[in-house]
């Protein structure tokens, strides 16, 4: 009975080790200040190797990566989401187009403006898609929140 237990057991554990999700991108979310009531909202993503997540503005293949920010009346967004990064493109046969991307580490920055000398907190989300040599992740979205003060 022991054996047919640990057996048991044995499989459990290694189903489970195999359910892991793979994670191969870690985010950090920072407010920087700029000037008076002016911020950077910077998004970083360090992205493993041999993983690369797709710019904002691929058209054709891969889901771009957007970063969506919920309305709050203290902050005033000004204009849109920049990249900062060493992008690189090339033609991927699997999208049948040229591809941008970025691998090892890449900040999405979006320049905001208080209404009010306030402090308050901006939240929402970013969508991205990752890929190697041999496969692709199904699109991810992570909520993020970073206070402004």
């Amino acid at each position: 009975m022991k054996k047919i237990a640990a057996f048991f057991f044995s499989l459990m554990m290694g189903l489970q080790l195999n359910a892991q999700k793979i994670n191969p991108v870690k985010w950090t979310f920072e407010a920087v200040k700029k000037a008076d009531k002016q911020y950077d909202i910077t998004f970083t993503a360090n992205v493993d190797a041999p993983w690369h997540i797709y710019s904002q503005f691929v058209k054709k293949g891969p889901v771009p990566t957007s970063v969506q920010i919920k309305k709050n009346p203290l902050v005033q967004i000004k204009g849109g989401v920049k990249e900062i990064g060493k992008i690189e493109k090339k033609f991927d046969k699997n999208f049948g187009a040229e591809i941008a991307y970025f691998s090892n580490k890449v900040q999405f920055v979006q320049s905001v403006t208080l209404k009010v000398a306030s402090k308050t907190k901006l939240t929402g989300e970013i969508e991205y898609m990752v890929c190697n040599d041999e496969r692709c992740l199904p699109p991810t979205k992570v909520p993020f929140e970073v206070t402004i003060q």
